[in-house]
């Protein structure tokens, strides 16, 4: 299957001087399956190595020194590196820290070998004290997220709608029949979403009811993982916080709904540490008066993301293969749409920077307006609205442009690709055009 970070990580080859590079990312996303293809398709040998299903190997690593290192495993998997040709992957490096010590001294002694790393909640990991100097400035990172829906559709064999979709414009927009098929799409997404072993399965099999049974399993997976990180807090407060969260995408965030019986001072940490880790995103408020969003953040308020739409909709237990298409697009109160919306802005983000997303909202009294999603563009914020459901009035859209002086605001909703009155608006299958049609709307 097609993944966009295959093509950052051979941009990423072609650079004069690189450090070895850490993928982040939630179990289950792909990161082992991208980074061992890119192994296998742009160097003469993969070199890889498991310290979770080989623990034994981990003593390799305890020299600190890259020939040492190189050496032994050299010896396991008998045969040579070369630099340059040989791409070194330490796959759940996380169970190691002397592997993630050492990634300093193949940066200093070893240069020209590459190596990649990857791990689940490898963040969680990093907080342990036994990792005892972190080698700041002599690695680089990556976050990598679920499939986006056009790797979905793409993977689905849908490229020759996507040809269409990538040449589309305001002049000649996507015509009723590809904008139905497209929008279909976006409902099977829902369901399957965009782990790429529910995808396969769902792929394989055409069953929602097979897909249905991997996010379970891998729902409960996750939690499993809890148990690894209960020094510094009781690890059944992850549990809680996660198994919220699929009801609480969209509203934001009061710790009373997570939990009532908990203090929100002993749900923060483990709320931010589920974010380290992929498995959520917080959305977080901004005064938009400008870009960097994060530079008027508003501290402590933030509406939740679920890691990915079908693992949330199988949390949430609900079927819509027997509604129609629009009520299906609005189901949970349009709360689907919006997870669907932020994991999109998400998925297109450069893979080099670490992931962010932000809204806005005005408290004022009998003014209260909310702009689901801000989206920095070539210097501007960018108010988006996402409307699941055929109606629906545009007030918080207007008064943000308004109060902000925006010359343009964004609906994506399920009506057909349009620009009126200044509001452009965008179909959910067309997230991934939002840069170029922003171009083309400021070219008028």
């Amino acid at each position: 299957m097609y993944r966009y970070f295959k093509d950052f990580l051979e941009s990423r080859q072609r650079l004069t001087s690189l450090v070895p590079l850490i993928v982040r990312g939630a179990r289950q996303v792909g990161k082992s399956y991208i980074i061992r293809d890119f192994g296998k398709t742009s160097f003469g040998t993969l070199a890889e190595v498991n310290l979770e299903l080989n623990p034994e190997w981990r003593t390799c690593f305890r020299s600190l020194n890259a020939d040492t290192i190189c050496r032994e495993l050299e010896a396991l998997l008998k045969f040579r590196f070369v630099d340059g040709q040989t791409l070194l992957f330490i796959d759940e490096i996380q169970t190691s820290p002397e592997a993630i010590l050492s990634l300093r001294a193949f940066k200093e002694q070893r240069p020209a070998l590459q190596v990649i790393a990857a791990g689940s909640l490898l963040e969680l990991a990093l907080d342990e004290d036994i990792v005892r100097s972190f080698p700041v400035g002599r690695v680089a990172f990556a976050w990598m997220t679920p499939m986006s829906f056009r790797e979905f559709a793409l993977a689905s064999g849908e490229s020759l709608a996507f040809d269409l979709i990538d040449k589309a414009s305001l002049e000649s927009p996507p015509s009723e029949g590809i904008h139905k098929k497209l929008l279909e799409l976006v409902r099977t997404y829902y369901v399957v979403g965009g782990l790429p072993e529910v995808v396969e399965t769902y792929l394989k099999s055409g069953s929602y009811w097979e897909a249905k049974e991997v996010q379970s399993r891998l729902n409960l997976g996750y939690r499993a993982d809890f148990v690894k990180y209960g020094k510094r807090y009781d690890y059944r407060k992850l549990d809680t916080i996660l198994s919220a969260i699929p009801r609480l995408v969209g509203r934001p965030l009061k710790f009373s709904n997570i939990d009532v019986t908990s203090r929100a001072r002993d749900l923060k940490q483990p709320l931010y540490d589920l974010e380290r880790a992929g498995l959520i995103r917080l959305v977080r408020a901004t005064s938009a008066n400008g870009v960097p969003l994060g530079a008027e953040e508003r501290d402590g308020k933030f509406k939740p993301q679920y890691l990915d739409i079908g693992l949330m909709l199988n949390a949430l237990g609900l079927d819509l293969g027997s509604l129609p298409l629009d009520q299906a697009l609005y189901a949970n109160e349009g709360s689907l749409a919006e997870q669907f919306v932020g994991q999109e802005l998400l998925a297109y983000q450069p893979p080099g920077t670490p992931p962010s997303l932000y809204y806005w909202q005005r408290e004022t009294a009998g003014s209260e307006a909310e702009i689901d999603f801000v989206l920095p563009l070539n210097g501007k914020a960018i108010p988006i609205e996402v409307k699941a459901g055929k109606t629906g009035t545009l007030r918080s859209l207007r008064l943000f442009m308004e109060e902000k002086k925006s010359s343009v605001g964004v609906r994506i909703c399920q009506h057909p690709l349009s620009f009126h009155d200044q509001i452009l608006t965008v179909p959910f299958y067309m997230c991934s055009q939002l840069p170029r049609l922003l171009a083309q709307v400021s070219s008028l």
